[in-house]
């Protein structure tokens, strides 16, 4: 109980921390350091599973960066261009869902992908594991970022 106490007085600290350099850059590397520590300790990695792991799991990753936030960024690009969704022709939008239909797929096979190769390295109750600490860690981040964004608006007015 008391490591899990401390673990969290860390992680609420450096996620702070972290949000802080946001202004100034770095933000993303201290973040991916404190995910990567989150997950290892959640699913309680040896260090054979941790050398094995991280690779497979930084590739899926990137992966997923690549489509999620780079290529939907370079479509969201051309809508913008073109005057907002309501400048769009049907034909057009309608072209943009399908983008967004392949990249869904796209994204959910880099998924399978990801549990089918874990699986030579983990057992299931890890992989589990995995998908429930992604959840809280993204959850973390998001209470951290909305508090530190009230605190900002509150000591603004």
């Amino acid at each position: 109980m008391k490591k899990i106490f401390l673990i969290t007085i860390f992680f609420t600290l450096s996620i702070s921390s972290a949000f802080a350099q946001h202004r100034h850059g770095g933000n993303k590397e201290r973040i991916r350091a404190f995910k990567t520590a989150f997950i290892t300790e959640r699913l309680d990695l040896s260090p054979k599973e941790a050398e094995k792991f991280w690779p497979v799991y930084n590739k899926y990753t990137e992966s997923l960066y690549n489509l999620k936030i780079v290529e939907l960024r370079k479509e969201q690009m051309k809508i913008r261009e073109k005057g907002g969704i309501n400048a769009l022709t049907d034909q057009e939008a309608g072209d943009f869902l399908q983008i967004l239909v392949k990249n869904e797929k796209k994204q959910s096979d880099i998924k399978l992908k990801l549990f089918n190769d874990l699986k030579k390295i983990l057992p299931p109750k890890k992989i589990l594991l995995l998908y429930q600490a992604e959840r809280d860690f993204n959850r973390k981040l998001l209470e951290e970022y909305r508090r530190k964004h009230a605190a900002r608006r509150k000591g603004g007015e």
